[in-house]
């Protein structure tokens, strides 16, 4: 039994990227912002939003293992 899940629009991570790029300018304002002003809840939100981005880039690197081409071992078709 196949079952495949297909997407109308194909995914090219070009979103993850400009998402990725606004993220890291949105955190360096607010370390330099939370720096010059001394706000540690700043600097911690800057922070956080890092951890975002790191989520960003495990999600580009998961769509760019998905395009690679399936193989008989990782396609589940043991037989």
């Amino acid at each position: 039994m196949n079952h495949h899940h297909e997407h109308a629009t194909p995914t090219t991570g070009l979103r993850l990227l400009i998402t990725l790029i606004l993220n890291l300018l949105i955190s360096a304002a607010e370390i330099i912002g939370g720096l010059l002003s001394g706000s540690l809840s700043l600097i911690s939100d800057a922070l956080h939003n890092f951890s975002d981005g790191v989520a960003v880039v495990i999600s580009y690197i998961a769509i760019r293992l998905n395009q690679k081409p399936k193989t008989q071992q990782m396609d589940g078709d043991f037989q």
